[in-house]
């Protein structure tokens, strides 16, 4: 299972290569005319700091969506296994230790996850706000975790309204900028966190400024900061989390010395609104047909183009008593739906196309099994549109305890 997390790690550099390096443009000077002046000996004054762009090429975004979709599986599949051999010890004395060895490398696959979906444009805009004194306090939390031996200084100010972003692309936005910050200046470990209103845009905003700078002199002398395919994996995630929204991110950088990232998100229109609870609700039962097909059998078709994916899910519909049916391609699904239709009570899909409504299994199931429970697995959120059409939705790359939740909510509906 080793083998898997290594090449998913090795797959993430396909992103990496198309992704151009990036490119350092000077802070704009005060005016003056520049002449060319003859060689002088070192300044003493303090240089300016310079402004960090990335330039991405144009296939990088359909890369990196294609290579998160195959991760996402992957993701899935690796950790569902950890999750059995943490089952099959009799007792905790008796638990693997590779076990929980690899559920902590699994952490950072979803993180990589969730920034090849970023720069693939596939994270769409959720309704949601956030409270931007709790997204710091998450974020040293998640620092910590991280074990980046980072000093986290920050003052949170008395009240500030909320952001309109969902707190958890606002939590990976400022994760994956510090990362980019992490990466442009290796070795500075005081990271300063300020927050303040902003109104020098046409929509007030939320400034949120990262600082991250030397606690000692660097060993060495830099005269050019240090990023790379890496640094710009990171800081387009962040960008684009933030632009979904409104938002914006620019990176300033003085080598050597500090770097510095400056996040803006804008702020929530209706501050007294009460939270909302944007969970689609599931159809109540009196609102189904009368006379909906009956299945005697209570069978699961699984459609999943991964084998190992197809493995975990196998498993986890043969735990609960029920005849499992698995296919890689929407054909055979749909030749063992038409079939025997009264077989099957569950169907579990890896891609919406095979829903749509001229492929020939969307029509064999409104013929044949219109009250067919179906769950798609998707890499991204649900849209209303699936909503609206009664689809469950199951985010890749999801865990084990996901998974068991997702089906006993549907099979528990009548």
């Amino acid at each position: 299972m080793y083998e898997l997390l290594w090449i998913a790690l090795g797959v993430a550099l396909g992103v990496a290569a198309a992704l151009a390096a990036a490119r350092v443009r000077r802070a704009p000077s005060t005016g003056a005319r520049e002449e060319v002046q003859p060689p002088k000996q070192p300044s003493l004054q303090p240089r300016a700091p310079v402004q960090v762009e990335a330039r991405v090429s144009s296939d990088a975004p359909a890369l990196a969506k294609a290579i998160a979709a195959q991760l996402a599986s992957l993701v899935s599949a690796v950790e569902a296994r950890a999750q059995h051999l943490v089952e099959a010890a009799p007792t905790r004395r008796l638990l693997p230790s590779a076990a929980d060895a690899m559920f902590a490398s699994i952490q950072p696959l979803h993180r990589l996850h969730t920034k090849l979906i970023a720069v693939g444009r596939a994270r769409p805009k959720q309704a949601g706000t956030t409270d931007v004194n709790a997204l710091i306090a998450g974020l040293g939390e998640d620092l910590q975790q991280m074990q980046l031996g980072l000093e986290l200084r920050w003052e949170p100010p008395p009240a500030l309204p909320l952001i309109e972003v969902c707190p958890e692309d606002a939590r990976d936005a400022t994760l994956f900028a510090c990362g980019a910050l992490l990466r442009a200046e290796r070795g500075a470990t005081r990271l300063t966190v300020s927050t303040e209103r902003s109104f020098s845009r046409a929509r007030a905003t939320i400034k949120l400024e990262l600082n991250l700078e030397w606690i000692t002199a660097p060993s060495e002398r830099r005269s050019a900061p240090h990023i790379g395919p890496a640094f710009t994996l990171d800081w387009e995630a962040a960008k684009q989390l933030a632009q979904v929204y409104g938002g914006e991110l620019t990176l300033s950088h003085l080598p050597g010395k500090a770097v510095r990232a400056v996040l803006r998100f804008p702020i929530a229109q209706r501050l007294d609104a009460p939270p909302r609870d944007d969970t689609p609700e599931a159809p109540e039962p009196d609102a189904r047909e009368a006379g909906r097909v009956e299945h005697d059998h209570g069978g699961a078709l699984v459609l999943e183009s991964d084998p190992a994916l197809r493995a975990v899910l196998a498993r986890e519909l043969k735990a609960s008593g029920r005849a499992v049916f698995v296919c890689a391609d929407g054909e055979s699904a749909h030749t063992f739906l038409e079939t025997t239709p009264d077989r099957f009570e569950l169907l579990i899909v890896d891609d919406l196309q095979e829903l749509q409504a001229n492929t020939p299994l969307a029509r064999t199931i409104r013929a044949r099994a219109p009250e067919l429970k179906i769950c798609l697995l998707t890499p991204t959120p649900p849209t209303d549109e699936q909503a609206r059409a009664g689809l469950h939705t199951l985010k890749k790359p999801f865990g084990v305890h996901e998974l068991r939740r997702t089906l006993a909510n549907m099979l528990a509906q009548d």
